[in-house]
C-alpha cells in the first residue's frame, strides 16, 4: 500500500498556535513526520497561493504517484473549551471513513481524550473540503486534539503521536 502524509499549512501561514505545545500546527506536524516510517512519502503545501489553488497543485503533484491513502496532519483550535479527536473525509468515502474511525479510536485510547468521530465534508465551504475533494486517493484530514485546550499537553511528544499514526496505518491494512 502506497501512503503519503501532507503537513498541514506552510511556513508563511502556519495554522493554529498552541500555547500548550509552544508551536503552530505546521511546526508541530513537521516534527511528527520525522518519526514516521521511511516508506511513507511526505509532502508540503506550496506557499504563496490561496488554499484552493494549493490543494489543486498538491493533488496534481501527488496523483501521478497513485497513492492508496493520503493523510493531511493538523490540529484544531476553537474556543479553549472544545476538545477531542476527529477525522475529516469526503462524503461517503468508506475507506477514508474506516481509517478515520480507527484513528479516532487509537487516539482516544492512547490519550484518554474524547472521540468526536469522522466528519463528512460535502460542500466547498466545509473546512478542509478541497484537500479531500481533489485527491484521487482515499484522503482524510487528521485533527487529533485542540491546541488551545489544555488537552494539547498530552501530545507534547511528537514521536508518540507518530507511532499512533503508524499503528493506525497497520490496523487499516490488516482489515483491507
Amino acid at each position: 500500500m502506497k501512503i503519503a502524509v501532507v503537513i498541514g499549512h506552510e511556513p508563511k501561514s502556519k495554522g493554529a498556535f498552541s500555547p500548550y505545545l509552544g508551536m503552530s500546527e505546521y511546526d508541530y506536524n513537521s516534527e511528527v513526520v520525522k518519526h514516521l516510517p521511511e516508506d511513507i512519502a511526505i509532502y508540503r503545501r506550496k506557499a504563496g497561493v490561496g488554499y484552493q489553488k494549493q490543494m489543486r497543485l498538491l493533488a496534481d503533484e501527488m496523483d501521478p504517484e497513485k497513492f492508496d491513502l493520503v493523510i493531511e496532519l493538523h490540529f484544531n483550535a476553537a474556543n479553549n473549551l472544545a476538545h477531542g479527536c476527529e477525522a475529516l473525509i469526503y462524503k461517503k468515502n468508506a475507506r477514508s471513513r474506516m481509517f478515520g474511525g480507527l484513528f479516532c479510536r487509537n487516539i482516544t485510547k492512547a490519550y484518554g481524550t474524547r472521540d468526536r468521530g469522522v466528519k463528512e465534508l460535502e460542500v466547498p465551504s466545509d473546512r478542509g473540503f478541497y484537500f479531500v475533494y481533489y485527491q484521487s486517493a482515499n484522503a482524510l484530514i487528521l485533527e487529533p486534539f485542540f491546541g488551545d485546550n489544555p488537552e494539547a499537553k498530552k501530545f507534547l511528544d511528537p514521536k508518540k503521536y507518530a507511532c499512533i499514526i503508524e499503528t493506525t496505518i497497520n490496523d487499516y491494512m490488516a482489515v483491507l
